[in-house]
């Protein structure tokens, strides 16, 4: 479920510049569910704080405006997913990801004489440092 809502946040956020909650909202339903019946209470609280420790630095990022509640609701995904302390892995990988991003798309800008980018699809650094993060741990 969670690489389905990355993918489809993913394209929605490349041609629509957001990430809906039609797609975060269940995904974080179906994650808390799964480790709910899988595991019961232990995992449930190991998917919150999971979701937090992804949530939370965003979050602050948010509140001026930087980059969107959509991308905070999808790490919250990717973080509840990796559960702790996997989502340590996801949240230094987007943050790595989000870097390699803005730099690449800063020399394209640069390539074709135009000005830096004014909007950076955040959902394709969190999709590609959730991925590089389930296959390191």
């Amino acid at each position: 479920m969670t690489l389905a809502a990355l993918a489809v946040s993913v394209v929605t956020d490349l041609r629509e510049r957001r990430i809906p909650n039609a797609v975060t909202l269940p995904a974080l339903v179906v994650v808390f569910g799964l480790f709910g019946v899988s595991g019961g209470w232990p995992l449930v609280w190991n998917a919150l704080l999971g979701g937090a420790v992804c949530a939370v630095p965003l979050l602050f990022a948010a509140l001026p405006g930087w980059i969107g509640m959509g991308d905070v609701k999808l790490i919250a995904v990717s973080g509840a997913a990796a559960g702790w302390p996997g989502a340590l892995y996801v949240l230094v990988l987007v943050a790595l990801a989000g870097g390699i991003q803005a730099i690449l798309q800063w020399i394209w800008a640069v390539l074709r004489g135009r000005e830096r980018p004014r909007y950076v699809p955040y959902a394709c650094s969190i999709a590609a440092g959730t991925v590089a993060a389930f296959l390191v741990g």
